[in-house]
């Protein structure tokens, strides 16, 4: 998703390895993420952080979490969202369809092992 910043610069929304890296330097991890998320007191600052990992890493230059933050533009928000969102509901579905595969090899291995009576 591209996205003009305030500064007058294009940039492409990614959600790849390297944003999964910056949410994981989130104090408590992933799962205090997922948790602070859900909470209306933190939402808030979560989001923000959320926002400065998607933007910093698509960002040419080195920015702060102030900086990639104060770049964004009001507008732009609700699209950020929904691309946020989109992209935290597709890992979830990647990471249902792979403890899915992972049961269903489990199963067939465990299905074609055949017993021998002594």
């Amino acid at each position: 998703m591209e996205i003009t910043l305030r500064n007058g610069k294009k940039i492409n929304l990614d959600w790849n390895s390297l944003v999964l890296e910056y949410l994981e330097d989130y104090e408590g991890g992933i799962e205090q993420l997922k948790i602070d998320v859900q909470d209306e007191k933190h939402r808030f600052s979560t989001f923000n952080f959320i926002l400065y990992c998607v933007v910093s890493v698509a960002y040419s230059e080195e920015l702060t979490y102030r900086q990639a933050v104060s770049l964004v533009d009001i507008n732009d928000i609700d699209r950020i969202t929904r691309f946020i969102v989109e992209c935290i509901n597709n890992m979830k579905l990647s990471n249902i369809e792979q403890d899915d595969t992972k049961k269903s090899k489990h199963t067939q291995m465990t299905t074609n092992v055949k017993y021998h009576r002594r």
